[in-house]
């Protein structure tokens, strides 16, 4: 094996192992943007495939044997059709990348970039039986035909060029470190184009595209980062909000004032009514200090203490129904307290509905786990939802879901027949 030879397999190889140790640090951590890394992952997986069969092709460049031959001829072909994909996966992942940033303006150059794939993948077969691009001889040589090599480059070239032209519009949108990343899109091909202009034996193109990659991802993780600071920064505000709003004055004083009553009335249920009402206090005070989730069962002994000072309250007004078959999992603190307060709220306290019912189911699939949470009030439309995102509380529950645990909640309400909040989190 030659030095140049040499160099080029060790570069190839190392990129490969960095490239596949990234796409499996993107697949950890894909709760973060499950579609978004879903396309970086492709986008990895093809830079590795690209750096082993383009390390393969060296390997066996000047190998005269037969075998030899057949991997140099298949290695060399695949390091120019994994080359040609990476264009549309990373057009593909930016455009996700530019979609989340612009809050929903998608782009579709992206198709385009197919369009090129192809045309490139045609010329590729065309050239496995009238060369016009290369051949391989016999002896392992790689011959670049003399007016058509520069064909694979220039594909490439148009496929990043197409890329950093849509994205130069939408710069400001991006980190300073995914900025970098766009401009090596344009500037490593062009450079690698000048030196195969004076180097013809020595392509560097695939290297720069694996390089761009790799600047790619680590941009990625540096957004990632940000990420997870202001996932930490909207947990403690919303728990401040949620506390805030769990000791809320109206309903302590409802609580003492029940008490003072049952005192007279009933002191055996004023006792209990006290047990409830420090455990729900005890509850609340414990839940400050946690950052992240806390199991389904504390959580569901917070509602329960909830829900018995209410159902003293309204007394027949109010009928509870627990259907607990799973606890096994961690929601964020005060998520299904949030959900069932905006139940009781609408079911019985807008005085509207007589013996409301809420009903409190919890249940589990081979994919999720599942709290629902149904009543017997007014019910609503839900397209107000869509129009004004609902209320502080619970859109901030909904937001709390994803970030904290990656779930989400859907509603179903029919006006004059009730409504079902449904938790679905992932197992």
């Amino acid at each position: 094996m030659s030095a140049i030879q040499y160099i080029h397999v060790s570069v190839e190889m190392w990129g490969a192992l960095f490239s596949l140790v990234a796409t499996l640090v993107v697949v950890l951590t894909r709760r973060f943007d499950h579609r978004g890394s879903v396309r970086l992952t492709l986008v990895m997986i093809c830079s590795t495939a690209l750096m082993v069969s383009d390390g393969l092709a060296w390997i066996a460049r000047g190998e005269s044997t037969y075998l030899w031959n057949i991997i140099l001829h298949v290695a060399y072909l695949l390091s120019l059709f994994f080359g040609f994909l990476l264009m549309p996966l990373t057009a593909g992942y930016v455009s996700h990348v530019i979609f989340k940033r612009t809050d929903g303006y998608r782009l579709y150059w992206s198709s385009v970039e197919w369009i090129i794939f192809f045309m490139g993948t045609i010329l590729l077969a065309v050239n496995e039986f009238y060369p016009f691009m290369y051949r391989i001889e016999l002896d392992g040589t790689v011959v670049q035909m003399p007016y058509f090599r520069w064909i694979p480059s220039l594909i490439v070239l148009l496929g990043l060029l197409m890329s950093f032209s849509v994205s130069i519009v939408y710069l400001k949108y991006l980190l300073t470190v995914e900025k970098i990343a766009m401009i090596s899109f344009l500037s490593l091909p062009i450079l690698s184009i000048v030196l195969y202009c004076f180097f013809p034996e020595v392509s560097y193109t695939k290297l720069s595209a694996v390089i761009s990659t790799i600047i790619l991802f680590v941009s990625y993780e540096v957004y990632y980062a940000h990420y997870l600071v202001d996932k930490e920064k909207q947990v403690n505000e919303e728990k401040l909000r949620v506390i805030n709003r769990q000791m809320h004055p109206h309903f302590i004083f409802n609580s003492l004032a029940l008490i003072r009553h049952l005192c007279k009335k009933n002191p055996d249920e004023a006792v209990e009514t006290i047990n409830e009402f420090s455990g729900f206090l005890r509850s609340t005070t414990d839940f400050m200090s946690e950052n992240e989730c806390i199991s389904a069962e504390r959580e569901l002994e917070l509602v329960k203490n909830y829900l018995g000072i209410q159902r003293k309250r309204f007394g027949d007004n109010l009928h509870v129904i627990y259907e607990i078959g799973d606890t096994d999992f961690d929601v964020p603190p005060f998520s299904i307290q949030t959900i069932v307060e905006n139940a009781v709220h609408h079911g019985v306290e807008d005085g509207q509905v007589e013996n409301g019912e809420v009903t409190i189911v919890t249940e589990k699939t081979d994919q999720h786990h599942f709290v629902i949470v149904s009543d017997n009030g007014k019910g609503f439309d839900t397209k107000v939802l869509e129009k004004k995102g609902g209320s502080v509380g619970f859109r901030n529950t909904c937001d709390r879901l994803r970030i904290m645990c990656g779930g989400e909640v859907l509603v179903e309400s029919t006006p004059d027949i009730g409504t079902k909040v449904t938790m679905q989190i992932p197992v």
